[in-house]
């Protein structure tokens, strides 16, 4: 047993806007300008060239614009949002740069801790080459986020600083380049035979000295395509389509991207890595075959009754498993659908919250279900949740008043103790430890012989009486007798070159690694004293004096009461 202390400063920035916010509900659109742009006809093209809008007095509020420069007329859609700095960080930020800690690592300046609230739609105009963003209203910000895209998912954008806080005018984001979309071309190979659907689960492979470039676009990528977005960050499978390509961008610029496949049975092949390539939408051909060797799996429907003990009552309100949930009515019936018979599933029944005193059975219970190859169609289970047998500790007045003067919170302590076919006693656990006003009632789920443990600190404890515990007892009773009052007490005397150490630290713990240890300090004359031990172990460690020391003291307590600890 060894305690540590360490002091620790660690300054974390966070990098990059939620990718959630690409999804947050828009606010309701401003008014346009009351001047409209001017536009002149375009020979070479056929649409309309933008010129800027021209100034005029009877704009009002705060405008902003951009460039869209590109290859062809710009057909898609933009938004704009508005950075604000959380409430408190600039007061962080200030003391932060006063102490010179953001010279090694952390946001170059105050607007990098602007995040958006919420995007708002902009308008834009095409043009021969592109087109024009805005002009769109927008509040005044530290910062701005610009990004359009088309539906091949060709995207600009602009991080764009104003660098001074107007409150009315017009601000221009500058020219957006075009970015080509990066991406996967997945192609099914080998699934025409297989009914139901496939999909793709996608996780990103990032390199470090590239995460925070690509890691603040993710959130503008998922404006461009939100349910690829969604997938990308919550893990949620894309269905892929089983006669043509399916197109997976813009992804993050990232080293590579890995993709799981999913059969519709739900069960996952090998994961395959495919290296990208920024500006380009890289194909990827995914073989059912290879994946899964031993086949792509069937699933079952789970139809079950869960019952309490050997009754005919319903065991539970709720079956949950890592894939979901579902309702149990009031006969204890249930049906799960797609259950998968290649490997087992964990069931866990929730009864709801417990009553107050002994509760008559676990409040959630585990089932595993483990499927064979003969199974398919529907599957009927009966699951029964145990009843609680009780094991009650009964303690006359005397006893409870002498475990409470001697118990050092958080004591008393409780085990749970059964005796093997050999005889020999081996702690079990127990899910209910009931107090009541003459002693503690200890839930059983099985019978056998049983006694409890009782601890005042972890180095004292005594057996309570010894019960046999039937197939058909509810209830059985064992009781704990007063502490004997011999018995070695022990104490700690802790010194440094013959010298005394006072206030340092003594962690003592027992022959029951489950029971918390205690914690002591040594007084003026570096002295601690322990109390009786009944342990035939006494681990300990003492800290004091810039010095600690470790060992065991049951032999020393017991030869003399006087463990010496010379640091």
């Amino acid at each position: 047993m060894r305690v540590k202390w360490i002091l620790g400063v660690t300054v974390a920035v966070l990098l990059g806007v939620g990718w959630w916010l690409a999804f947050r509900s828009v606010p309701v659109p401003l008014p346009v300008p009351a001047a409209p742009s001017m536009s002149t006809q375009a020979v070479d093209a056929g649409v309309l060239e933008v010129v800027s809008p021209a100034e005029t007095e009877a704009d009002a509020g705060l405008w902003l614009t951009a460039t869209l420069e590109g290859a062809h007329p710009f057909a898609g859609e933009a938004r704009v949002g508005a950075a604000f700095v959380v409430e408190g960080d600039e007061g962080w930020w200030e003391e932060e740069k006063r102490q010179k800690a953001l010279s090694i690592v952390g946001p170059s300046s105050l607007e990098d801790l602007a995040n958006v609230r919420e995007w708002m739609p902009a308008p834009a105009t095409a043009s021969s080459q592109g087109g024009v963003l805005g002009p769109v209203a927008v509040p005044p910000a530290p910062r701005y986020q610009v990004v359009a895209f088309e539906p091949d998912g060709t995207f600009w954008w602009a991080d764009f600083v104003p660098g001074t806080s107007p409150k009315s005018g017009t601000l221009d984001a500058g020219v957006l380049r075009a970015n080509r979309p990066t991406g996967v071309s997945v192609r099914l190979e080998g699934a025409r035979d297989t009914e139901g659907t496939f999909a793709v689960r996608i996780e990103r492979v990032v390199d470090p000295q590239d995460a925070e470039r690509a890691s603040a676009l993710q959130p503008m990528l998922a404006l461009a395509n939100p349910d690829l977005g969604w997938a990308l960050v919550n893990g949620t499978p894309v269905p892929l389509r089983p006669d043509a390509d399916t197109r997976l961008a813009p992804l993050p610029p990232d080293r590579a991207v890995r993709l799981w496949l999913r059969a519709p049975s739900g069960r996952e092949g090998s994961p395959v890595e495919v290296p990208l390539r920024e500006g380009t939408v890289n194909p990827v051909t995914l073989d059912v075959a290879r994946l899964f060797p031993e086949g792509v799996g069937r699933s079952v429907t789970l139809r079950g009754r869960v019952l309490l003990g050997g009754s005919d009552r319903s065991g539970g309100r709720m079956v949950s498993w890592r894939g979901g949930e579902e309702p149990v009515d009031a006969d204890g019936r249930f049906t799960i659908p797609g259950v998968p018979t290649w490997s087992a599933t964990r069931f866990n029944v929730y009864r709801g919250m417990e009553e107050d005193g002994r509760p008559e059975a676990p409040s959630m219970w585990d089932f595993d279900f483990t499927p064979t190859e003969a199974m398919q169609g529907v599957v009927d289970v009966e699951w029964r949740v145990p009843v609680y047998r009780w094991l009650v500790v009964r303690m006359d007045g005397f006893t409870r008043a002498q475990l409470k003067e001697r118990a050092v919170p958080p004591y008393p302590v409780y085990l749970l103790e059964r005796r093997d076919a050999q005889g020999l006693w081996s702690t079990v656990p127990s899910r209910k430890f009931v107090p009541e006003e003459d002693g503690l009632a200890v839930s059983l789920l099985e019978p056998g012989t049983y006694r409890v443990q009782v601890a005042s600190v972890p180095y004292a404890s005594r057996p309570s009486s010894v019960a046999q515990v039937g197939a058909d007892d509810t209830t059985v009773d064992v009781r704990l007798s007063p502490a004997p009052s011999g018995g070695p007490s022990c104490e700690v005397h802790v010194t440094r070159r013959g010298g005394p150490v006072a206030g340092a630290m003594v962690l003592v713990g027992g022959k029951y690694r489950s029971m918390p240890p205690v914690r002591g300090e040594t007084d003026s004359t570096g002295r601690w004293r322990m109390g009786p031990m009944t342990s035939d172990v006494l681990p300990m460690f003492v800290q004091g004096a810039q010095d600690e020391w470790e060992g065991d003291g049951a032999e020393e307590c017991r030869r003399s009461g006087v463990i010496e600890v010379r640091l």
